[in-house]
């Protein structure tokens, strides 16, 4: 695991890569609340500054490097918008979902770019559903090809092991932790397309048996309900922990309902559904249920016995340097296989060589990560400061979780609420802060603030947050692997 963690715990400067010098990185460092507020309203004097952000929501440099060299080749005008995307694949995926053709162009290095009429009103149409599908291009494709063409004079440096052998890492990884076999697991490109390649594919599948409808159960992360809103059918129950009142609903439904989607653990509550009696009851309507783990991990908990497919963001803690998109798709039936792969967006070797390296210490990342949460979540219930702390040890999900744990391993996240305005706290706190979670440096977050700030805007969304159980002031805490008196002391210093 990484030897320099302790170089995070300062004030990173607003718009550093997290992680700090890497080109590849998916977070990036807001260290103050105003700073997150500039940047959701777009202002130039954060936007600027950010060498790096989450890549459904920022463009990496090499990306935009790349699209620009595209542009001025092809003397795309400026009239036009270039969208660049995966592959061919890709591009298939979103006419079959608009039922539209598109323009594009494909380089020698089977990159994509959409070329699009600025005045064509379906354009933000189709970057959302690029962003909820996955289909980015990424990173390192991007770099590759830059210096191939001679337009960088390097390749970052980094730890990677060869192709092969990372698909093998991978999968060996991923089947001995979810207890199948290799063959089951399909990998790719980022989580989103993970869960997007299942959703269409089981929908697919349950669409000969007049089952078409998806139902949402709990608030799951925005990429994931927009992925549900998009199926005009869709039903969502917010409470995971009343499962009667979904059954009563089923019953009376279940002769449409495709598929069920939840995550275990939820975002950022971290409550844990009665996960064996929910594949019981999907199960007696033939609903297909598909399951979230990303942030229990399958260190944590044992999920596949209880679902017909587990998708996974190995960006997360399978990565834990948040330095590359991936994901990964745990089915049960073999007959499943090939219905996903007509969705699933394939990784790029730079990704899979990458991961397979980093996958080796996702055991051990885990197992440390949880000790650490453990010993946070009891120091910080001590705290008179916190007035509120989320963990799947809450008594409402502590039940649920015990039938799916593995061990006393529980998953590396908390969320708390402190007894002054979170900028108050969150400004003074030294250690890395910004999106995404999993990763070996503490990561905190300002929940709402970066996942639902337009509900911040307005009484109707504040009473909506409320609703949800969401508090404005929640900070959602990644727990790294740093030595815990490091982290503990993070705390305790804001809290003098």
């Amino acid at each position: 695991m990484n030897e320099v963690l302790n170089d995070y715990f300062f004030e990173i400067p607003c718009g550093e890569t997290l992680p700090l010098d890497n080109p590849h990185a998916v977070s990036v460092s807001l260290p103050k609340i105003q700073n997150v507020i500039d940047y959701e309203e777009g202002k130039s004097k954060v936007i600027n500054k950010m060498k790096s952000g989450y890549p459904r929501f920022f463009q990496n440099h090499f990306v935009k490097q790349l699209t620009q060299f595209i542009k001025e080749k092809y003397k795309i005008s400026n009239n036009e918008i270039i969208i660049p995307v995966t592959s061919v694949q890709a591009v298939n995926c979103i006419e079959k979902k608009f039922g539209v053709t598109l323009e594009f162009v494909e380089d020698k290095f089977k990159n994509v770019f959409l070329i699009l009429d600025s005045n064509d009103t379906n354009v933000k149409k189709y970057s959302v559903f690029i962003r909820n599908a996955g289909l980015i291009i990424s990173s390192r494709k991007a770099e590759a090809t830059l210096f191939e063409l001679g337009l960088i004079g390097s390749i970052f440096e980094e730890d990677q092991v060869s192709e092969n052998q990372g698909v093998q890492n991978i999968k060996n990884t991923l089947s001995e932790a979810y207890g199948t076999t290799s063959d089951k697991i399909i990998l790719s490109n980022c989580g989103m397309n993970a869960l997007y390649a299942a959703t269409e594919a089981l929908v697919a599948y349950q669409k000969e048996f007049g089952k078409t409808q998806i139902v949402q159960l709990g608030w799951l992360y925005v990429d994931t309900m927009e992925i549900i809103e998009r199926n005009v059918n869709s039903h969502i129950q917010i409470n995971i922990f009343d499962l009667d009142q979904l059954e009563n609903w089923l019953e009376n439904n279940h002769q449409k309902v495709a598929v069920l989607i939840t995550e275990v653990v939820s975002n950022p509550l971290l409550q844990c559904v009665d996960l064996p009696n929910l594949y019981e009851l999907c199960s007696r309507y033939s609903v297909k249920l598909i399951i979230d783990n990303t942030l229990a991990s399958p260190y944590c908990v044992d999920v596949l016995p209880y679902c017909d497919v587990a998708v996974e963001s190995l960006t997360k803690f399978a990565c834990g340097n948040a330095d590359l998109l991936f994901g990964a798709i745990i089915v049960k039936e073999d007959a499943l296989i090939s219905e996903i792969n007509d969705y699933v967006i394939e990784p790029f070797e730079g990704e899979i060589k990458r991961l397979g390296y980093e996958i080796l210490e996702y055991e051990n990342r885990v197992q440390k990560i949880s000790e650490n949460t453990i010993l946070l979540y009891e120091y910080l219930k001590s705290q008179s400061k916190v007035k509120e702390i989320k963990c799947v040890l809450d008594e409402k999900s502590t039940k649920n979780f015990s039938k799916i744990k593995k061990g006393n391993l529980i998953p590396g996240l908390l969320s708390v609420v402190f007894d002054k305005d979170l900028e108050y706290y969150y400004d003074q706190l030294k250690l890395a802060k910004g999106p995404s979670l999993g990763t070996e440096f503490t990561l905190a977050m300002p929940y709402v603030y970066l996942a639902h700030y337009n509900y911040l805007k307005s009484d109707l969304g504040l009473l909506k947050l409320n609703d949800l159980g969401l508090n404005p002031d929640l900070l959602r805490i990644s727990v790294g692997t740093e030595p815990i008196e490091d982290i503990i002391n993070a705390f305790r210093v804001i809290f003098k």
